[in-house]
């Protein structure tokens, strides 16, 4: 005889439960809510002028914040790109005191881009913020569509490199710090190559990602990359602001 199963089943578009014990039934629902996605933005020393100006985005690592980001996005802009860093939407307690947790005065608010709990949903919110962000830049900032490039350290190289690989048309470039590629490199059909060029900057003393791991990563993304740049320098898993010159350079040479 068929036991009452514990595990989800799709029922007419809900996730109906069963509990072994009593035999009734819950569902997961779900409602739908608009929230608010933060960024700071900052316009060319000569934003006046009536030419098209490339576009910068930039998203922090696990745990940062916008204003982290931008600071080391204008070093990389130095005046001559419409920048703009955009927050993660999940927040979070990060560093929360030093005595126990009761230490309140010490908490800092950190944010995140997701987990693996439904990321697709995640993935999918980083997509739409990522076009809407161009949109407006255009729009409102006499940005070259053309022109644009993603900027991502930590966590967020995996969603910018989604991003890349499944609208292969939509930015000129990507550069990743300290980041990996997606874990369904190989078994997304939506990742094609690209016509995005990419430069990835990986740390010698990367916590997360071994050099072994850093050469598989090139040697996947030399793949489906229009052109690739991959550097090695040496660094624990920060930002390598010796990165900052050849970043700037990189840009300037492609867009």
């Amino acid at each position: 005889m068929r036991q009452n199963p514990t595990c989800a089943e799709l029922r007419g578009g809900s996730c109906v439960k069963i509990s072994g014990a009593s035999g009734s039934a819950f569902m997961e629902q779900f409602l739908t809510s608009a929230i608010r996605c933060y960024y700071e933005i900052e316009l060319p020393r000569r934003s006046k002028s009536q030419k098209l100006w490339p576009l910068l985005i930039a998203l922090h690592g696990y745990q940062g914040d916008k204003d982290s980001m931008m600071r080391v996005a204008r070093r990389i802009a130095n005046g001559n790109m419409v920048v703009i860093s955009l927050q993660g939407p999940n927040q979070f307690f990060a560093n929360y005191g030093r005595d126990n947790f009761i230490a309140p005065k010490d908490h800092r608010v950190g944010f995140g881009w997701g987990t693996t709990y439904k990321m697709q949903e995640s993935v999918a919110l980083h997509h739409r913020n990522i076009r809407a962000l161009i949109d407006v830049a255009v729009r409102k900032y006499r940005v070259a569509r053309s022109q644009v490039f993603l900027l991502a350290f930590s966590q967020s190289c995996t969603y910018n490199y989604r991003f890349i690989f499944t609208h292969p048309g939509a930015v000129r470039g990507c550069v990743a710090v300290c980041g990996g590629i997606p874990g369904d490199w190989s078994e997304n059909p939506n990742y094609r190559h690209t016509r995005s060029h990419v430069l990835h900057i990986a740390a010698t003393n990367d916590i997360w990602y071994s050099p072994e791991k850093n050469l598989e990563f090139r040697g996947k993304l030399a793949e489906r990359a229009a052109s690739l740049d991959f550097r090695f320098y040496k660094s624990r898993h920060r930002f390598p602001r010796a990165a900052i010159p050849h970043i700037r350079k990189w840009i300037e040479e492609h867009h």
